[in-house]
């Protein structure tokens, strides 16, 4: 079996509760206004798509540490002795730490990421010891004072580090794709949505390039897309997105999400059971349909019946975390403006960090596909069909 170092978060089970908009109040007591530059439906230009839209950390790189500096962290901060092997990551700099005892995944934080955030992937992990113990996610160790994270003074500035246990498992991306499969990633994602419906940080709603219902601020990236056919499939999806899914925000369920639930952070066993999560990196204040949309976007069939598979996805979601007929009939936009993002930013980011890009880019190429399928469909066709799938009632 091939293992992944993972990032990790859990929490516990209440109620998702409606999302405030715009100025109001929002998790942990913080108003909206102090983390959003812009007004909804407000996009940057090309050139703006840069540390404010797209997060500081995605657009700085810091100086790479060596497997040797990674090494004398983890003994400094967590008195942990093994050796250090660069992992690959977005915005972070990840090591493997492996030891006598077991491994470890050691990360030192990007430090353009504002310390409130990297505190808030903390806090949930914490609340993840306690909250769900048989949820499979990675733990967070304590340094050598107890605390839940270090700091230390390196090239480049000040860096947060933390330490997670290790989960072994397959990669769900070199998995064989089938129903069951699909099935399992949609009712651990209910459960994980479940066991985090109360989980609060204010920092909980920190700006995020790929936060979904943000996605109208991408419009002004389209420029950058050199291919018209891309361009036209991107701009449709963000068409249908501002039509569809911007107006109804406001009355939506919302929670903390993971938010990145795609084949590349989920780990699986032989028998295609999920038996790992990863990467909470990206998680965010967002109406919990998110998701399930996301989820879902990495699954579109690329022959046959495009719509088959998510489906199927959000009937095993709706088992365990039921949907609202207005979140179900948003899945369709939202699916789609998920997609419409992963070609924007990857091709953003991979211009900006060549050396890169291959990691940066390894979604894209089913979001393109998948974003040319989805234009077979109408809209109604899918609101009717995931509707009918979760028996809601047929809209009129």
């Amino acid at each position: 079996m091939r293992r992944a170092g993972v990032q990790a978060v859990a929490a516990i089970e209440t109620t998702p509760w409606t999302l405030q908009h715009e100025g109001r109040t929002r998790p942990g007591g913080r108003s909206s206004a102090s983390f959003a530059g812009r007004r909804l439906n407000e996009a940057p230009s090309e050139g703006e798509a840069s540390r404010v839209e797209l997060g500081a950390s995605l657009a700085q790189s810091p100086a790479p540490l060596s497997a040797e500096q990674a090494s004398d962290l983890a003994r400094r901060g967590f008195g942990v002795l093994g050796l250090a092997k660069p992992l690959r990551s977005e915005r972070d700099e990840n090591f493997l730490i492996r030891t006598r005892s077991g491994d470890y995944v050691l990360k030192v934080i990007n430090p353009a990421e504002d310390p409130t955030v990297s505190d808030f992937h903390a806090q949930a992990l914490i609340h993840a010891e306690t909250a769900d113990p048989t949820l499979p996610v990675p733990r967070l160790v304590r340094t050598r004072d107890g605390a839940p994270q270090a700091g230390f003074d390196l090239p480049g500035g000040r860096r947060v580090v933390q330490m997670l246990t290790f989960l072994p498992g397959l990669v769900a991306a070199e998995a064989p794709r089938s129903p069951t499969l699909r099935v399992e990633i949609a009712r651990m994602l209910a459960r994980f949505d479940r066991v985090f419906h109360d989980f609060r940080h204010p920092a909980a709603d920190h700006p995020l390039s790929w936060d979904l219902k943000h996605a109208a601020r991408l419009r002004g990236m389209l420029p950058g897309l050199q291919d018209s056919a891309e361009r036209a499939l991107a701009e449709r999806a963000l068409d249908g997105f501002d039509l569809t899914v911007a107006l109804a925000l406001p009355q939506l369920r919302a929670q903390v999400i993971h938010n990145d639930f795609n084949l590349h952070n989920v780990l699986v066993s032989q028998d295609a059971r999920v038996v790992g999560l990863l990467d909470f990196g990206d998680m965010i204040w967002a109406p919990l349909v998110n998701d399930l949309a996301i989820a879902m976007s990495y699954h579109v069939a690329q022959d046959a019946d495009p719509l088959a598979p998510a489906v199927e996805m959000a009937a095993a979601y709706h088992g365990l975390t039921p949907l609202e007929a207005r979140e179900s009939d948003l899945l369709y936009d939202l699916v789609a403006a998920r997609m419409a993002m992963t070609l924007l930013i990857t091709d953003w980011r991979a211009r900006r960090h060549p050396e890169n890009a291959a990691y940066i880019t390894k979604n894209r190429p089913a979001a393109l596909a998948g974003l040319a399928r989805f234009g077979e469909i109408s809209r109604r066709e899918a609101q009717d069909r995931f509707r009918r799938a979760l028996g809601l009632e047929a809209a009129s």
